[in-house]
């Protein structure tokens, strides 16, 4: 039974890249990731030399919610592009527009996430600290100016390489702000995971968005990093609640007004008056000008935390912080998005997802803008095709059978020399 499960294992793998274009570009090194959504392996790039990380996504339109997820992702990363946010190098061609089901996406490489950086390094310094922090905040401008609130920011979504460079990653969630709409946005659906979730936002999945939001979601990876462990790991929602206000005190009853859900703000209007904890004793190896930053950035009202343009000022960057190293970006425009605002059938994001593929394809895109039949006869090579089968066939048999090589094997001993901070 279990031989048979690793054969029918193994002819999945072995098909990762069947009847796709541009396979012979790439040659696969090692699986790196499995999930609900597909299978990703590193390659490398035989055009430039680099590896990269190749990211199948399977059955993309069997969801139109999870189609629309994936389009909103490959769209916003082609619009952001910074060095604090994970680029997206190519995406493949498929074999025809009107029958492709699955989607390949290549990333940069990253060795790691902050989350198994964190399990795997008790022995982090403060230059570690603030370097973290930096590089989050700096790309959290970046989104911000662009309009773009983020929405589930957590360690795992902070990707991670051993020369102590973030990348921040996954805008499946995201939404974008347009400039005719109100600055306090509505949206409905579900946003952060709970443990990282603003306190504004607790219990409730139609809320009012701020870019205060994210904020939060950096205060608490921060904290995370300083005491090596989830700062509020709430059971529930009452439990979050709980676990906050024994670190923050009891909020006064204008910031409990913008608690949105009306148990959530009921449960806090009665709660017992609790004092704020000592942040000193809670994060005893941060130092003082640390503590000062990480208190604005978890203000339970979101109307006292510091945008990430102002957190980057704060003195804690002092000799760090350089205004030339802190882009902006332009805000997004509205035509990009015009599918978060209307409804949308299967075959129209199948439509948008394609015009996205095409987007790293240059001389297909200007032949299908310009309404020319796209010439797709080179995308297919059978040797090419065949060639990868055989490669993976020979991972699997050499050491890889178990599936998934552990993620966290490059970031065991993070440097302690002196930082590249471009």
């Amino acid at each position: 039974m279990q031989n048979n499960d690793w054969r029918k294992k193994k002819a999945q793998e072995m098909n990762f890249f069947a009847e796709y274009g541009d396979v012979n570009r790439y040659e696969i090194l090692e699986i790196i990731g499995k999930g609900s959504y597909g299978l990703v392996c590193s390659a490398k790039d035989k055009q430039t030399g680099e590896k990269v990380a190749i990211k199948k996504i399977h059955n993309i339109f069997e969801h139109t919610s999870d189609a629309a997820r994936i389009l909103r992702e490959i769209k916003l990363l082609r619009l952001l592009r910074h060095p604090d946010i994970v680029e997206i190098k190519h995406i493949m061609l498929p074999p025809s527009k009107k029958d492709f089901k699955d989607i390949y996406v290549v990333f940069e490489l990253m060795e790691s996430d902050l989350h198994q950086v964190i399990k795997a390094n008790d022995d982090l310094t403060r230059e570690h600290y603030q370097f973290f922090l930096y590089q989050m905040l700096r790309a959290l401008k970046y989104i911000h100016t662009a309009n773009v609130y983020h929405r589930d920011l957590k360690p795992k979504n902070v990707l991670a390489n051993a020369n102590c460079k973030l990348k921040i990653c996954d805008f499946g969630l995201a939404r974008v702000a347009f400039s005719d709409a109100p600055t306090t946005v509505f949206w409905t659906d579900y946003v952060a995971t709970r443990w990282y979730r603003a306190p504004e936002l607790c219990g409730s999945f139609y809320s009012k968005y701020t870019p205060a939001i994210d904020i939060w979601s950096i205060g608490c990876i921060f904290a995370e990093v300083l005491i090596g462990k989830p700062l509020f790991p709430g059971k529930n929602v009452v439990h979050q609640l709980d676990l906050i206000t024994d670190l923050l005190g009891t909020p006064p009853l204008e910031a409990i007004s913008k608690v949105r859900n009306d148990k959530a703000r009921k449960y806090l209007t009665c709660m017992r008056k609790k004092q704020p904890a000592s942040f000193s004793q809670k994060f005893p190896k941060a130092d003082p000008l640390a503590l000062q930053l990480l208190r604005r950035l978890l203000a339970f009202d979101p109307k006292d935390r510091p945008s990430a343009e102002e957190a980057l000022a704060d003195p804690y960057f002092n000799g760090l912080a350089k205004a030339e190293r802190e882009p902006s970006c332009q805000p997004i425009p509205k035509v990009e998005f015009e599918f978060e605002r209307r409804r949308v059938t299967k075959e129209d994001i199948k439509e948008l997802i394609f015009q996205e593929v095409l987007e790293y394809h240059p001389q297909l895109l200007k032949e299908y803008c310009g309404t020319q039949r796209p010439n797709f006869l080179h995308l297919r090579s059978c040797s090419a095709i065949d060639q990868f089968r055989e490669q993976i066939t020979q991972l699997e048999e050499n050491g890889n059978k178990s599936g998934v090589a552990p993620i966290q094997r490059k970031h065991a001993s993070l440097p302690r020399q002196a930082f590249n901070y471009c």
